[in-house]
């Protein structure tokens, strides 16, 4: 059974929070479709290494959470964003990251895994994909409220499951994958397999 917890911002740890051993570096693939987070590297110049391998061993969690939105096509609705998002409390203080991906129809592109290029385009069509990255915290130092897109580099679509409803809609299930990103001097590297609690209609 893998139990396994580091939230920190700091350079990574030799054994997690629960006495583990934390990974050795940022993970070269997904790591499977139990629910999980693991996002490592830089953003807006701040250091990240989130590692959240079993939800039930992570109490700092307080939201961990996945989103699909549609839009209108001629067709039908088009799956064309999806939205990773947390909560911890890291070192004491409340800290939200998002990862946000685009693309003309995610349903499109089967079978899974899928692989996309990153790049400046939003709702990009094809292999290809638009991200965004965000971070937000608050200290009596001050704030911090980054919001970074156009990443270059890769982002493979492993699993999207769910119920559809009448529509053929998704509100729930999972999405996971991996991700390797730069831009800059940033770089984040991501595994994650999110449940997904929601879905918006973009009229």
């Amino acid at each position: 059974m893998r139990h396994l917890l580091v939230l920190c911002l700091l350079p990574l740890p030799a054994f997690a929070q629960d006495g583990s051993a934390a990974l050795s570096g940022p993970p070269a693939a997904w790591l499977g479709p139990e629910p999980h987070l693991v996002l490592m590297g830089q953003l807006a110049g701040h250091p990240v290494n989130i590692q959240i391998l079993d939800l039930s061993a992570a109490p700092d969690v307080v939201a961990f959470e996945g989103k699909r939105e549609y839009l209108p096509g001629a067709a039908g609705w088009r799956f064309g964003d999806f939205e990773v998002s947390i909560q911890a409390v890291i070192d004491g203080v409340e800290k939200s990251f998002e990862i946000e991906v685009e693309n003309d129809d995610f349903a499109r592109q089967r079978p899974l895994p899928a692989s996309f290029a990153l790049g400046p385009e939003n709702f990009p069509q094809g292999a290809k994909a638009f991200l965004e990255a965000a971070a937000e915290w608050e200290t009596e130092a001050g704030s911090v409220n980054e919001e970074i897109g156009g990443w270059s580099g890769t982002l493979t679509l492993s699993e999207d499951k769910g119920t559809p409803d009448a529509e053929g809609l998704m509100p729930d299930g999972t999405i996971g994958g991996h991700m390797v990103a730069e831009n800059g001097a940033d770089r984040l590297v991501m595994s994650f397999t999110v449940p997904v609690v929601e879905y918006e209609k973009d009229d």
